[in-house]
């Protein structure tokens, strides 16, 4: 009976023993320890075999067709586009010289009044200072010696013209007489030049002095456009003349850019471009303008030519002597590799994107990239024309790739 239940009890130890074993191994199968050679590995392990045994390159990745569709991977061809890249320069805000102007008289006086001051707003004709001045007496005497002059011949005229119809005189006396009237006719209307150029009313100074006025009037210094006093060189008691300037009006709702190019760029420049700039006072704000004039001439040192851009600063935020960089829309356009934007990748320093293989194969490649235009990317090494680039759905590339790493 002891036999017996030894036995039993060795034969009970033995499958506890077998159980526990069997448990064991399916366990470590689990766990992946040991299992069976033929059975189908995971992807991320088969994928991490094949680059250990040289079979796939670091950086590539294997999805299904299947997997493609559901990340939405889509997959361009690349190729060289025209593009017409916008032109970068430095350029300094000046006056618009064709809304500028430097006033002066055209007669020697002495400045009796002074109305305007530096940074005043004045309009066309208004009057800036006054003057006196002794040569409008003289040229008011010239004028009435040329009225009396011109009244006379008149009368002679018609004289004789009366005698020539009576057949009294000869035609020759009227011709002369004729001709006498009109240098008398052309001498009064230089002598009313005279007082327009200096800005006196002739008719409101005849009747001043016909009513006993022992005064003449005084000159109006008067502004020929609208705008701003920038300089005002005279003050009240200077005497003046025509060779200084009293006063510098400048229209300043237009300003001028003038931009500094380079001769290798004077194909890309055409009159008539838009061009937007910026200032750095003004860092969120934009301006914009267009090319009014190309230099004809090229500076022989510096192989550098000036262009002139015409800017609206109706609301008075540019100033003369800013400094501004401006992007120039070219209309001439240049064969280069771009790529949509959200293609490319960075990994620090680096850019890179995924290039397709094989129908279910991917690989990543770093590229060198340039400017950014219209939402593309030029590129500028590491890929070319025909190249098949994945331009939606990479992220789930760039996942793949992360767990074969891990």
């Amino acid at each position: 009976m002891k036999t017996k239940k030894n036995k039993s009890g060795i034969r009970g130890w033995r499958l506890l023993s077998i159980v526990i074993l069997l448990a064991g191994l399916n366990f470590m199968a689990a766990c992946g320890f040991g299992g069976n050679p033929t059975k189908e590995k995971p992807p991320a392990a088969e994928t991490k075999a094949k680059a250990e045994q040289g079979e796939i390159a670091p950086g590539s990745v294997t999805l299904s067709v299947e997997k493609q569709k559901v990340a939405g991977l889509q997959v361009m061809p690349l190729s060289y586009e025209m593009v017409s890249a916008p032109l970068s320069a430095t350029a300094v805000i000046e006056l618009n010289a064709d809304r500028l102007s430097r006033i002066s008289t055209r007669v020697t006086g002495k400045i009796t009044r002074v109305l305007a001051g530096q940074g005043q707003r004045v309009k066309a004709g208004q009057p800036l200072a006054y003057a006196d001045s002794t040569e409008l007496d003289q040229a008011f005497s010239e004028y009435l010696k040329a009225k009396s002059r011109q009244e006379l011949t008149e009368k002679t005229l018609k004289r004789e013209e009366i005698l020539f119809e009576k057949k009294v005189c000869p035609e020759k006396d009227v011709l002369k007489a004729r001709q006498e009237y009109s240098e008398a006719e052309a001498d009064l209307t230089l002598s009313r030049e005279k007082f327009r150029l200096m800005g006196i009313n002739i008719s409101q100074m005849e009747q001043q002095k016909a009513g006993g006025g022992k005064n003449h009037p005084l000159i109006p210094i008067a502004s020929t456009i609208g705008g701003v006093v920038i300089e005002r060189a005279v003050t009240q008691g200077e005497v003046i003349g025509p060779d200084k300037m009293l006063f510098t009006v400048a229209d300043l709702s237009t300003l001028w850019l003038q931009i500094d190019l380079y001769e290798k760029d004077l194909g890309r420049i055409r009159k008539g471009m838009s061009v937007k700039l910026s200032v750095a006072s003004l860092p969120d704000k934009s301006f914009k303008g267009r090319i009014s004039y190309v230099g004809d001439l090229l500076d022989e040192k510096t192989r550098m030519i000036k262009a002139r851009v015409t800017v609206d600063n109706s609301d008075g935020l540019l100033k003369p002597g800013m400094f501004a960089t401006v992007e120039i829309q070219t209309a001439v356009g240049e064969k280069k590799l771009m790529i949509p934007e959200n293609a490319v990748f960075i990994d620090g320093s680096s850019y890179y994107v995924f290039l397709q293989t094989a129908a279910d194969k991917f690989s990543r490649k770093e590229i060198k990239v340039g400017k950014t235009l219209d939402n593309k990317v030029e590129i500028l090494d590491g890929l070319k024309s025909g190249d098949s680039v994945v331009t939606q759905g990479a992220f789930a590339l760039k996942s793949e790739l992360k767990k074969e790493t891990l």
